[in-house]
C-alpha cells in the first residue's frame, strides 16, 4: 500500500493532485481560522457592549443615601442579579468601605484594584462564584451629588459565550472538511480530465512502437498539438534515416562481395601459404559482410494484428526436416494456435530458422520446439520459445561464446557461425532476450523471449 502511494505521488497526476489538495487545505485552514477569530471577536464585542450597557444602567440608578452610602434609586430590571450564582453580577466599591454587591454574588466578593483610578472602561476575565469564568467590565465613577470615587463593576459568566464559539467551531470544522472532500473530488476529476490527452498520447506512442500505428493521429489540445506534430516529424525523419542507412549498408556490402568473390576465385585451388591465408581472410570478410546484410534486413517493428506463429514454425520445420532427411531427425512442435508474434514475418523466419536449423544439425534424433506465454512485463505481453536438441551439447563455459559473431565450436559442421549472433541481434531489437542452456540429457536448449499479442 505504501509502495503504491509512493509510486502514485511520483506520477504527474499524483504531484498535481497532491499540490492542489495541500494548497486548498492550507487556504481553507487559514480561512477557517480567520472566520473563527472574526466570529469570536464579534461575539466578544457584543458581550462587552452588553456589559457596558449594564454598567451605564447601574450608574444611572445610583444615588447617595442620607447615611452617605451608595444605593439604587430603583432595582435593575435583570432578575438574574438576585439569583445566587446566576452568572450575572455587579459590585460597587469604595476605598476603605465594604462593597455594595448584587445578591447573586451571595458570599463571593470581587477584589478589584480600587487604589488606582480607572475612568476608562476596562474589560478582563477572572474567576467568579462557583468557579465560573466571568468577563468583567469596570470603571471609576464620581456621582454628581458627591465628590467621592466609586468603583463600579459588572460581570457575566462566559459559559454561554464559549458554548456559542465551540458550536460555531464544530460547524466550521464540519463544513470545511466537507468542502475539502468536495474540492478533492473536483480536483481528481479536473486533473484526470486535464491529463487525459497525455494518456492518449502515450497510447498512440505505444501503438507506434508495437506496430499498431505509424503516426500520432486525432485532434489534440492546442498545448499538445505542436508536441504531436514534432513527434510525427521525428518518426518520419528516423524512418528516412533508417532506410538510408539500410540502403548504404546493402550497397556497401554488395559492392564488397563482388571483388571478394574475384579474389577467392583467383586463389581457389592454390596450395601456397599466401593464397591459403588470402582465402581465409576473404572468407572472414565475406562472413562479416553477410552478417551485416542480415542485420540491415531486421525490421524490429510491430506487425499490426501480430503474426500467427504456429503456421510459420510448421513451414520452417518442414524446410529444416528436408535438409536433415538423411539423418532422420524428428521435429516436435508444441505451440498454442492463438499466440501471435508482435513483429515482422521476415524477422521471425530469420530468428527461428537459425535456431531450428542449428538444433537440427546437432541433434541425434529429436528436436523439441515449445512455445508459451509469459508475464515478463505488466505493459507488454511476451512469449517464450525454447528449441531443445538431444545432441552432444557444449561445455557450460562456452554457452555465452556461441552468441559471438563467427564463433563455431566444430568446423566439421557446415555453417558460417553467424546464426546465433543474428538471433541475439533480432531478439534484442524487439526488447527481448536470448540465452542458451544445457538440458538434463546433455543437449542444448535455446530460449528466446519475444513480444506477443
Amino acid at each position: 500500500m505504501i509502495a503504491t502511494l509512493k509510486h502514485f505521488f511520483k506520477t504527474l497526476t499524483g504531484r498535481l493532485l497532491m499540490s492542489a489538495v495541500l494548497w486548498s487545505m492550507a487556504a481553507l485552514a487559514v480561512g477557517g481560522y480567520s472566520l473563527s477569530l472574526l466570529f469570536q471577536s464579534y461575539l466578544l464585542r457584543d458581550f462587552d457592549d452588553d456589559l457596558s450597557l449594564l454598567l451605564d444602567s447601574m450608574v444611572g440608578v445610583s444615588e447617595i443615601s442620607r447615611e452617605g452610602v451608595v444605593r439604587f434609586g430603583r432595582p435593575l430590571a435583570d432578575q438574574r442579579f438576585v439569583t445566587p450564582e446566576s452568572g450575572s453580577y455587579w459590585q460597587i466599591g469604595e476605598s476603605g468601605q465594604l462593597p455594595f454587591r448584587s445578591r447573586s454574588l451571595w458570599d463571593f466578593e470581587f477584589t478589584p484594584d480600587v487604589e488606582h483610578r480607572t475612568f476608562a472602561l476596562k474589560f478582563y476575565e477572572t474567576m467568579g462564584p462557583g468557579g465560573q469564568t466571568v468577563r468583567v467590565a469596570e470603571r471609576d465613577i464620581i456621582l454628581p451629588e458627591s465628590d467621592r470615587l466609586f468603583h463600579y463593576l459588572v460581570a457575566k459568566d462566559t459559559a454561554s459565550l464559549q458554548a456559542a464559539i465551540d458550536e460555531f467551531n464544530r460547524f466550521l470544522i464540519f463544513a470545511l472538511t466537507a468542502l475539502v472532500l468536495t474540492i478533492t473530488m473536483a480536483l481528481v476529476v479536473q486533473v484526470s480530465y486535464g491529463l487525459r490527452p497525455l494518456r492518449r498520447l502515450r497510447g498512440s506512442l505505444s501503438d507506434i512502437r508495437t506496430g499498431r500505428g505509424t503516426r500520432i493521429e486525432g485532434d489534440w489540445p492546442e498545448d499538445l498539438k505542436p508536441l504531436a506534430e514534432e513527434i510525427n516529424a521525428l518518426i518520419e525523419q528516423n524512418e528516412k534515416l533508417l532506410d538510408r542507412a539500410r540502403t548504404h549498408v546493402g550497397n556497401l556490402a554488395h559492392a564488397l562481395k563482388t571483388p571478394l568473390a574475384v579474389i577467392q576465385n583467383d586463389v581457389e585451388g592454390a596450395e601456397d601459404k599466401k593464397s591459403i591465408r588470402i582465402k581465409a581472410q576473404t572468407g572472414l570478410i565475406l562472413d562479416h559482410v553477410n552478417h551485416h546484410l542480415k542485420r540491415a534486413r531486421i525490421a524490429g517493428g510491430g506487425s499490426g494484428l501480430g503474426l500467427l506463429i504456429e503456421e510459420r514454425l510448421q513451414k520452417i520445420i518442414k524446410a529444416v526436416s528436408i535438409a536433415n532427411r538423411e539423418r532422420e531427425v524428428e521435429f516436435m512442435l508444441n505451440c498454442p494456435k492463438e499466440i501471435r508474434f508482435d513483429g515482422e514475418k521476415q524477422d521471425f523466419d530469420e530468428l527461428m530458422g537459425n535456431l531450428i536449423d542449428n538444433a537440427g544439425k546437432w541433434a541425434k534424433s529429436a528436436v523439441h520446439i515449445r512455445v508459451k506465454s509469459v508475464a515478463d512485463s505488466p505493459r507488454r505481453p511476451f512469449m517464450e520459445i525454447s528449441v531443445e536438441d538431444d545432441g552432444p551439447g557444449v561445455e557450460e563455459a562456452e554457452l555465452e561464446a556461441l552468441f559471438e559473431r563467427g564463433k563455431r565450436l566444430d568446423e566439421r559442421v557446415p555453417g558460417t557461425g553467424l546464426g546465433l549472433a543474428i538471433v541475439r541481434d533480432i531478439v534484442e531489437m524487439y526488447g527481448g532476450n536470448a540465452q542458451l542452456e544445457l538440458t538434463p540429457t546433455g543437449g542444448l536448449r535455446a530460449v528466446v523471449r519475444l513480444p506477443s499479442k
